[in-house]
């Protein structure tokens, strides 16, 4: 890399220009007066001590290193497509519109902090609507983004940074370091989390004539497995000879229901669960009534059903029953952690192998509601604290 200042010659005085070549290509860094000789070598003299790919950063537009990540983000199948799709999405609909420069040298952690958060924070959420011959539309909604949303936009945002960096592309990398503060978001609205209640979900699980909603309904219930994983249960998945009868969890579902072969959510979801007589009953009943779907070489339980019908399955169950549901079958992992939690049974490290989860701060801080299963216990301690 070469660095040198040349003087050039204009009509309205001459010029200082700093200037450095790599590999045969030559760029003006900077131009000064004549009477800023001091300036022009000093940065000169930074200039030669930085990187070639800082010291004469490549002409990169954001539409340019937009496209090249999507075709790197599409391509990497070390991410499920869902989660691909999901990061396309996030920088098409939630970042390039809310771009204020053109070149990415140009895009400072200042118009990162004072223009494209204000305009993420007041920008409005998508909607996919299904369109005629099976496709799809999306267009943007009249709903104001929510906490989530505004924080997985961020942190794509700097995942798209990232990744310009490692292609040696010069971006402020301090919109890496961007935080909210704990008081960013005071004004959220946030969606009170619903919880069934106890003695609901005993009269939905118990209650049912139909051998597929009981299978289903008892597995989500008793198991706490997400529906993906319940979905993506094969026969060989479930050991009924062990004592206590097992379900191994190897496989999932993908968001169009499709089988993924031993795909789980993250690695401490492949994991075994133990269950009770009562459901290994149920389910080999079902297993042998039913003629199974396959895929590939697996038997599939619950083959038959995908995610909607899963969903409208429970609601119409409910509504039979007189209950208020909401959500599927997601609170049945809700119920499961917090009933056996509140039952003392398990140890954090059986709760944790049994959910597939890593630590207990997630679930304890989302999931656990107390589902007031000791009353009698709790107010006869509370009228026995003090003397009458």
């Amino acid at each position: 890399m070469k660095v040198w200042i040349e003087t050039l010659h204009r009509k309205s005085g001459n010029k200082l220009a700093v200037k450095v070549m790599i590999n045969g290509k030559k760029k003006q860094r900077a131009l000064f007066e004549k009477n800023q000789k001091r300036q022009a070598k000093e940065y000169a003299a930074s200039l030669r001590l930085k990187e070639p790919h800082l010291a004469m950063p490549a002409d990169i537009t954001f539409a340019t290193a937009i496209k090249e990540y999507s075709k790197t983000v599409l391509s990497n199948e070390l991410l499920a497509h869902e989660t691909r799709l999901h990061m396309i999405a996030h920088l098409n609909h939630h970042i390039a519109p809310h771009i204020s420069k053109e070149a990415l040298t140009d895009y400072t952690y200042h118009d990162f902090k004072t223009t494209y958060i204000p305009a993420l924070i007041n920008s409005y959420g998508m909607r996919v609507k299904n369109a005629p011959g099976g496709k799809t539309t999306v267009e943007r909604t009249n709903i104001k983004l929510g906490k989530k949303s505004i924080k997985d936009a961020v942190a794509n945002f700097k995942l798209f940074v990232k990744y310009c960096l490692e292609r040696k592309w010069v971006i402020d990398s301090a919109i890496l370091e961007f935080k909210f503060n704990k008081n960013f978001f005071q004004g959220e609205n946030t969606k009170a989390k619903w919880m069934p209640k106890y003695k609901d979900v005993v009269k939905l699980v118990t209650q049912q004539t139909d051998p597929l909603n009981k299978a289903l309904f008892h597995t989500a219930a008793e198991t706490g497995m997400r529906l993906n994983e319940i979905l993506g249960l094969t026969y060989s998945d479930i050991d009924l000879k062990s004592k206590p009868a097992l379900i191994y969890l190897n496989h999932s579902t993908d968001k169009w229901n499709n089988f993924r072969e031993n795909f789980l959510k993250t690695a401490s979801s492949k994991r075994r669960v133990e269950i009770s007589k009562s459901l290994a009953l149920i389910l080999d009943g079902w297993m042998k009534s039913q003629t199974p779907k396959r895929a590939g070489q697996y038997r599939l339980v619950f083959g038959t059903v995908s995610k909607k019908m899963a969903r409208r399955r429970v609601m119409k169950a409910a509504d039979r029953l007189g209950i208020q549901w909401e959500s599927g079958l997601s609170p049945f992992r809700k119920f499961s952690f917090s009933f056996l939690k509140d039952q003392q049974a398990l140890t954090d490290k059986q709760i944790m192998q049994r959910f597939g989860w890593t630590n207990m701060n997630t679930p304890n801080k989302w999931y656990y509601r107390d589902l007031d299963t000791n009353k009698e216990v709790r107010l006869s301690a509370i009228n026995k604290m003090l003397p009458n």
